[in-house]
């Protein structure tokens, strides 16, 4: 944009009042153009919730107030000014879409804004429209360098736009579609079978101050990336990364030796820094969407049972599975802790207890009680329910309602911490 035009005191003027005027109005504005671009753009659509929607139209409320400024002040934004942008662009790449709808978005919202302005001009305001074109050139350039810096910072070290291409065939795999049309058009073999892997980080604590937790979630993904880049540096072009909104799930050609899928994860973990959860399950390739269900829903698992961060398999947690199938197996197992319904500090104690591994020493000093307080609590269980933990037969059967309870349950003190 020239220097002559930034100079110029005052604000851009059509119609005889300033430019702006016809687009003061932002969040009904914002709102009405989310609601045609949802419409015309197919990406958006595909994503459109009231999640997405409130955030696509805070988005275009800052975008509309940096225009304005431009008009009003002539004055381009600053980065922290386009902090909101920033941030929508870096979650829309860490799910998977292409920086190509982002651009044509901006595209479309610049195009609206113009087409709003030009509305209030008349025949008088020839000299002022080049002008007006300028600005809107300067602001088009100034928000697609950004929001492309933006987009590329959020990418793993090393990545290619164009590997995010692959992501489609690893689509189609998951949905269940049948790939081998695309797989040719590609040009990859795929392997009878693979190892479907699913990786979870714990989210980092929430910095002080922050206004939201998208820091958070931001850095868990990264994180994942790191293990994931670790993961295939070993495996190579035998792994395949699957797209957003699975990040965090691979799939490894074959079937690959368990005990060195384990010892990569380790070292992934030793780089990342923090602790990696991996479910594994072993398909063929018809069978890989299934496969996928079925590691999430073991990942649910061992969140909500609070397991260790390890990795597992089917085989690994087939009884808690099993246990936490609804029906009345699972309704007789609880019953056998009804009779603790009216003493919660029993089933706290009683979950600690299972989780310590029956050590009441841990289990006393986790509750900040006295190691005989712990036995008398032990003995009251034993005297209300019938089970005794110090038998082993019934310690299984106090173990396994303890799981099923867990399930069924919406009180996150009944949770056992780890089992």
């Amino acid at each position: 944009m020239s220097p002559a035009l930034l100079n110029n005191p005052g604000p851009l003027m059509l119609g005889g009042k300033p430019a702006s005027t016809a687009v003061n109005d932002v969040i009904p504005l914002a709102s009405d153009l989310v609601d045609h671009l949802s419409r015309a753009n197919p990406t958006l659509t595909s994503l459109q919730t009231e999640a997405v929607r409130r955030e696509l139209i805070a988005v275009i409320v800052q975008g509309l107030q940096v225009g304005i400024q431009l008009l009003d002040h002539r004055k381009l934004p600053t980065d922290q000014e386009l902090d909101g942008i920033h941030t929508m662009t870096v979650q829309q790449a860490l799910k998977g879409v292409p920086l190509s709808a982002i651009l044509n978005l901006t595209n479309e919202g610049i195009s609206t804004f113009r087409t709003l302005i030009l509305s209030r001009a008349d025949a008088e305001d020839s000299a002022n429209l080049g002008d007006l074109n300028e600005f809107l050139f300067a602001l088009a350039q100034r928000l697609h360098s950004f929001i492309s810096i933006s987009y590329l910072s959020a990418l793993p070290a090393g990545s290619q736009l164009g590997e995010y291409s692959a992501g489609a065939l690893v689509k189609a795999m998951l949905d269940g579609d049948d790939p081998t049309q695309l797989a040719l058009q590609m040009g990859v073999e795929l392997a009878p079978r693979y190892l479907v892997l699913r990786l979870l980080v714990n989210l980092p604590p929430i910095r002080p101050g922050a206004r939201n937790g998208n820091h958070q979630r931001i850095q868990a993904y990264r994180d994942l990336s790191v293990a994931q880049s670790k993961i295939a540096a070993h495996f190579g072009s035998a792994l395949l990364e699957a797209p957003a909104p699975q990040r965090g799930l691979v799939l490894i050609e074959g079937t690959p030796d368990w005990g060195t899928v384990c010892e990569v994860i380790q070292r992934a973990r030793a780089t990342v820094g923090v602790e990696i959860t991996a479910i594994a399950e072993n398909a063929a390739v018809r069978d890989i969407a299934a496969a996928q269900a079925t590691t999430h829903e073991l990942a649910q698992l061992v969140r909500r049972l609070r397991l260790p961060a390890r990795s597992y398999r089917m085989e690994d947690l087939a009884l808690e599975y099993q246990l936490t199938r609804g029906g009345a197996g699972r309704d007789s197992l609880i019953n056998l802790l009804r009779p603790l319904d009216g003493n919660p500090e029993l089933l706290q104690t009683l979950s600690i207890h299972l989780a310590n591994g029956q050590h009441r020493q841990r289990t006393a000093s986790a509750l900040g009680l006295h190691t005989n307080t712990v036995d008398n609590r032990i003995k009251r269980i034993a005297t209300l329910t019938g089970l005794d933990p110090a038998l082993p037969s019934e310690l299984l059967k106090l173990r396994a309602a303890m799981i099923s309870l867990t399930f069924a349950s919406t009180d996150v003190d009944n949770r056992p911490a780890k089992m």
